[in-house]
């Protein structure tokens, strides 16, 4: 077993190495987030967020049908309780690749996509107004499942190309204090207490969406879209959790290379 390992990704960063088309999108983001995270206050923060992604999507020479992504996404948000009491600053960064199985033209301009990411994320929250634990920091990593869809639409001389995706977490691990337990407990004194658990969708159900349209514009396109982050956990009886909706802007680039030999 352990000598196949080096085998298969030997034969994947050359599958890698011969792909057939490349595509690179980068978008912005703006919009709304509902911040709550009962280890800094019983309130929910809504405000304005801020967000920045790139996404490569490969098609391999020799399987056309097998597809390698990569994506990464930093973001921030600057949010308010009810009576404006108190505010919260919260930033983040992703990163998530993996591998799609696509079925083309099922219809006109329509193909499928399915397939799976592994992904992890850092990030911190700061609330203003707390003196004590005013901070609560964000790790964990994951396994998504990824479903997709893509139609492309010819209006006069213009194809327009509308992107659907969506990923699911199903199985990983994130770190969180306990209720009460301080960062200082954890990391000055070494009171470690299962700060890292397992999550799944039973203790932290999340879906991730978003939908795209690309104009082409000489040799790239325009891209504009909406997305929807629905992030939530329950912790060591804590309860989190981060919706976000905002609309994106950007450009796509389409890179075309012959086949390896």
């Amino acid at each position: 077993m352990r000598a196949r390992l080096p085998i298969t990704l030997a034969l994947s960063l050359c599958c890698l190495s011969g792909y057939a088309q490349s595509e690179r999108t980068t978008l912005f983001g703006f919009g709304r987030a509902n911040q709550y995270d009962t280890y800094l206050s019983p309130l929910d923060y809504t405000g304005p967020q801020f967000s920045l992604s790139n996404r490569t999507l490969r098609t391999l020479a020799r399987q056309p049908r097998v597809s390698f992504e990569t994506q990464t996404q930093i973001e921030y948000s600057y949010t308010k309780n009810p009576t404006g009491t108190a505010n919260e600053h919260a930033g983040a960064a992703r990163f998530d690749a993996g591998w799609s199985y696509n079925w083309r033209n099922l219809a006109p301009g329509l193909s499928l996509s399915a397939g799976g990411l592994v992904g992890t994320d850092f990030g911190v929250l700061y609330n203003t107004r707390n003196s004590n634990n005013p901070a609560q920091a964000r790790a964990g990593a994951r396994l998504s499942a990824t479903v997709g869809g893509t139609y492309r639409l010819r209006i006069k001389k213009r194809r327009l190309t509308f992107d659907y995706k969506a990923s699911l977490p199903l199985l990983g691990c994130m770190f969180s204090p306990q209720f009460g337990q301080s960062y200082y407990n954890i990391f000055s004194q070494g009171n470690y207490d299962h700060n890292i658990i397992a999550t799944h969708p039973g203790n932290a159900l999340s879906l991730r969406q978003r939908l795209t349209v690309s104009i082409p514009v000489r040799k790239q396109a325009v891209t504009l879209g909406y997305a929807s982050d629905l992030l939530q956990s329950k912790p060591h009886h804590l309860r989190q959790h981060q919706y976000s909706r905002y609309l994106l802007v950007g450009w796509t680039f389409l890179r075309q290379r012959k086949k390896t030999e």
